[in-house]
């Protein structure tokens, strides 16, 4: 086999070919839009290809508020041709980037694809706003050098920014759940719905222990948790200071597409909880899940998720997501979202509300107040 290092250039161009050569192509074609004869007429299809993801013209500051109130920059204002070309091309530079891996991890709902961008996304901001390396700590030996700093920076605030800007969301979401729970004496548990690779419970662990959940457990199917285990088993011989916040982290296997299976891996998961004598409140958190789900089976789990955490005796019940809800499809419809969300028993705190570009596009937080609970 080729050493690696000699194909680092190789590496380094199909990575970059991800959102780079998207970029370059976009601002080609500016420059060169004034020599091009003009079409006569442009299809409904060709107009939309060139809109500017997220720029509305009825809410023109739009974009730029919900990167305001997570502190994240917008992503750049490229048409939606751009975002795909870049995406399309990320998917294909995978098998370069994971020829040699052992872990050999698959894409499952594009989870591979997510955590490269969250290591991008990671290294550019930084530990205090980024996801303190853990990422990218899961990332294979060689390949991720594409992404490591500076070269974090060539890539332009595509993807991996609109990733940085829900992920922003949820965690300053579930700091104020966990937060507000402390304030009522009562402990948490945090159920992470379809947690992929994501690296959440070890970043909030680490980089704020005073605030943290008492328990953390993860939901997923059986394929996505054993590889996530190989990753994090990667990710902790790199940071062995995270080694023992990982034995917090419970595991759970379930299609959550499947109303029982889904309500089994939830129970399981609260039934420490249901044992326990000090009152507890239960936190969802669920990022980018639900569009991969029919209508039916997200709004089953939603309400599996309640039912369960309920039975379990736990007196508050929070959901916090950045995902697309079932049967809502415009960002701004706050009517139907509060609808969907209320026939679950959860009221959407209006405040948390915050839509954003992309199909993850309904970021907020609703609750379900348990009075029956002790």
């Amino acid at each position: 086999m080729p050493s690696l290092l000699a194909l680092q250039p190789l590496l380094w161009i199909s990575a970059l070919n991800a959102q780079g050569l998207s970029a370059f192509s976009y601002g080609l074609s500016l420059n060169s839009m004034s020599a091009m004869p003009r079409a006569p007429s442009r299809t409904p299809d060709t107009l939309n290809a060139w809109q500017a993801r997220g720029s509305y013209s009825e809410r023109p500051t739009w974009l730029n508020d919900v990167s305001q109130s997570v502190g994240v920059r917008a992503p750049a204002k490229a048409p939606r041709w751009v975002w795909s070309a870049a995406w399309k091309m990320g998917k294909r530079a995978l098998p370069f980037l994971h020829r040699w891996d052992p872990c050999c991890p698959q894409d499952t709902c594009v989870n591979l694809v997510v955590v490269w961008l969250k290591a991008i996304a990671g290294n550019r901001l930084g530990k205090s706003k980024g996801d303190d390396g853990i990422a990218f700590a899961m990332l294979p030996c060689y390949t991720r050098l594409v992404i490591a700093r500076p070269f974090c920076y060539l890539y332009p605030r595509l993807h991996h920014q609109n990733i940085a800007i829900r992920s922003a969301f949820l965690d300053a979401a579930l700091k104020t759940e966990v937060r507000q729970n402390a304030d009522d004496g009562t402990k948490t548990s945090v159920i992470v719905l379809g947690a992929g690779f994501d690296g959440r419970g070890l970043r909030r662990m680490a980089l704020t222990p005073e605030i943290e959940p008492d328990r953390w457990a993860e939901v997923d199917l059986e394929s996505v948790v054993q590889q996530k285990r190989a990753l994090l088993q990667r990710a902790l011989r790199r940071r062995p200071d995270l080694l023992a916040l990982s034995k917090r982290i419970s595991w759970h296997a379930a299609n959550l597409s499947n109303a029982e299976e889904a309500r089994g891996a939830v129970c399981d998961a609260l039934l420490q909880d249901a044992q326990a004598t000090s009152p507890r409140s239960v936190v969802y958190v669920c990022e980018a899940l639900l569009i991969y789900l029919p209508e039916a089976s997200a709004r089953a789990l939603l309400s599996a998720a309640v039912d369960e955490a309920v039975g379990a005796g736990a007196r508050r019940v929070s959901f916090c997501f950045a995902d697309k809800l079932p049967g809502v499809q415009k960002a701004f419809d706050l009517d139907a979202a509060t609808e969907v969300l209320a026939a679950s028993r959860l009221q959407l705190d209006e405040a948390t509300w915050t839509p954003k570009p992309g199909l993850a596009r309904h970021m907020g937080v609703a609750r379900f107040r348990n009075n029956d609970a002790g």
